[in-house]
């Protein structure tokens, strides 16, 4: 690579190589994937039941 790139010291084949994570950071991130998804689900859940109920007060309200 030329231009700003040489000037700065970049170095592609550096930046390919992630550096390595300890175990603590990797059973940190695979909690908090567990509990992101449980998460969602437990949210999506209360709207559900939040809903079906706004719909019917709703209709009972409307006399059906």
């Amino acid at each position: 690579m030329g231009g700003p790139w040489r000037e700065r010291g970049f170095d592609p084949a550096e930046l390919g190589s992630p550096r390595p994570w300890s175990k603590r950071h990797e059973s940190v991130a695979a909690h908090q994937a567990e509990q992101s998804g449980l998460s969602k689900v437990v949210l999506a859940y209360i709207a559900a039941v939040a809903m079906s109920f706004g719909l019917m007060v709703s209709l009972l309200h409307r006399g059906w």
